[in-house]
């Protein structure tokens, strides 16, 4: 029987090589290597750049003489060319630093990149960190790119957002000037889209949407609700197939939600959004998963030739603010935080980018300026409508060639005259005719919840149920008005000034 063959120190090394292969292609492969470089040198490892400081480093101690040894070998290494250089000036410990090559790097023979330092008793005493080098630099270079990636992905989604931003202020003309060297171009007229998905999904679902509108739509991670994602489309898309846009999303998309507003010119991409917004509502309660908005003429349309008087009179201390000092918001700053506020309530700080303490602080200059608060869903809605009227276009007042006005509009601080007006009348009664021809005992809900200000527990307390059974009821109907209730932007402006404009004319029934 023979002796035992012992293992040669090639078999060694190849299984040490196929060691690092395998932890490179890791999650992250350098700082894999480089712990298993230390466990197998029993030194400290670590990865320095040219000014000395340590990228990634085993958990062992980096004492300030090991500091001192690598940075004099650096500095050697600089002034010599070198891409090899071994330090060995202290008693029982010596240091070896390796160039470490980054595809694509073209420095030239001179290492002005990363260097691998291996500092300790025996920093030679195996093949290892000369083997671990070129993958190192592959590892390296896979992982700034990963981050580069990143940060482009990040910097075109927040560059997105700001078009549509600019969008929903209505500030088209820097929108589309964004949107053609970011592509694609805007159309317009353009319908919005939001789509519900899975949080995880939000990747998968932007590249689905970029497939069936062959690139005719602007899509955007929703910065309010993480699992939204908005697409301002061409009106007369360019579909795979002869379905819908909504239909061919939810049968591509698992488990989506697609809501659509009407076809609109991009100044009203606001007015898009929350018509989609409301259909999305309908849509999750429906078995083919998409809705689109039931389009009835928006009280600004209704009440804005009469109503500007009006609305300019409630907004002048706002419109009017100037700062006292030059860091306080102005006019447009505490007018455009508002707006958010109206529509996302406390979300406005996410899409506002603003912390809730200046949020806050800017709403209760607000109310100061109006004489309104804003905790009462009333003064909400009259300051909606106001700003809702001041963003339509301006009507004379008269037809051309006439004399004198058409119209007679009410006085500026008549908001009674305002509700009073057959057209707004007419408008009311169109909103409340689903609860009262298709649940009339929801309308008990209705009213409740507003009188409320839309505060879910109150309201349950109120009607004697529990907070489920009052998200219950609160859902139903929002299956029957077409409206979203539960999230915003909702509908509770709307219907308090439809239920009040209908209760002006019944004493003692005003919520």
């Amino acid at each position: 029987m023979g002796k035992p063959v012992a293992p040669s120190p090639d078999s060694g090394r190849a299984a040490d090589i196929l060691t690092m292969h395998r932890l490179a292609r890791g999650v992250d492969g350098v700082q894999a290597l480089v712990r298993w470089l230390a466990r197998r040198t029993g030194c400290w490892v670590g990865l320095v750049d040219p000014a000395g400081d340590v990228q990634a480093a085993s958990p062992r101690g980096y004492d300030s003489d090991m500091t001192t040894l690598v940075a004099d070998g650096l500095r050697v290494m600089r002034e010599r060319g070198l891409r090899t250089f071994v330090a060995g000036e202290s008693p029982g410990r010596s240091g070896v630093l390796l160039a470490v090559d980054i595809p694509g790097d073209q420095s030239g023979p001179v290492p002005c990149g990363l260097v691998l330092a291996v500092v300790g008793s025996d920093p030679l005493g195996t093949a290892a960190p000369g083997d671990a080098v070129p993958l190192l630099g592959v590892c390296w270079w896979a992982k700034e790119t990963e981050r580069t990636r990143r940060r482009v992905e990040i910097a075109d989604a927040r560059g997105r957002e700001a078009v549509l931003h600019l969008l929903m202020s209505g500030n088209v003309t820097t929108a589309h000037q964004i949107a053609n060297v970011l592509a694609p171009r805007l159309y317009d007229p353009a319908r919005f889209h939001v789509v519900e998905c899975g949080v995880d999904r939000r990747a998968e679902t932007i590249r689905i949407c970029a497939e069936l509108t062959g690139g005719r739509a602007w899509i955007v991670r929703c910065p309010v609700y993480s699992n939204h994602v908005l697409m301002v489309a061409s009106a007369t898309p360019v579909p795979a197939d002869t379905r819908p846009l909504e239909a061919a999303l939810t049968a591509e998309i698992e488990g989506c939600a697609v809501g659509t507003g009407d076809a609109l010119a991009l100044r009203d991409t606001a007015a898009g959004y929350e018509q989609a917004f409301h259909a999305l509502a309908v849509a999750r309660g429906r078995p083919e998963r998409w809705a689109r908005f039931d389009a009835a003429l928006g009280l600004p349309v209704v009440a804005g030739r009469h109503g500007h008087a009006w609305a300019d009179h409630l907004l002048a201390p706002l419109t009017g603010h100037v700062p006292a000092r030059a860091a306080d918001p102005d006019s447009r700053t505490l007018t455009d935080t508002v707006r958010s506020w109206l529509a996302f309530s406390s979300a406005a700080t996410r899409y506002m980018k603003i912390h809730r303490n200046t949020l806050a602080s800017r709403l209760r200059h607000i109310e100061a300026l109006l004489g309104l608060n804003l905790e009462r869903v009333g003064d909400q809605a009259k300051l909606d409508l106001a700003l809702r009227i001041t963003a339509l276009p301006r009507v004379p007042d008269h037809e051309p060639g006439t004399v004198g006005p058409a119209l007679a509009a009410p006085a500026e601080d008549d908001f009674d005259a305002l509700l009073r007006l057959p057209a707004v009348r007419e408008w009311a009664r169109t909103q409340l005719r689903p609860v009262h021809e298709d649940a009339p005992t929801l309308e008990t809900t209705l009213r409740t919840w507003l009188r409320n200000d839309t505060r879910l527990s109150t309201t349950a307390q109120a009607l004697g149920v529990s907070v489920t059974g009052a998200r219950k009821r609160l859902i139903r109907l929002e299956q029957v008005l077409h409206r979203s209730l539960l999230r915003a932007p909702n509908a509770r402006h709307d219907l308090w000034m439809a239920i009040e404009t209908l209760d002006r004319g019944r004493p003692g029934r005003n919520v």
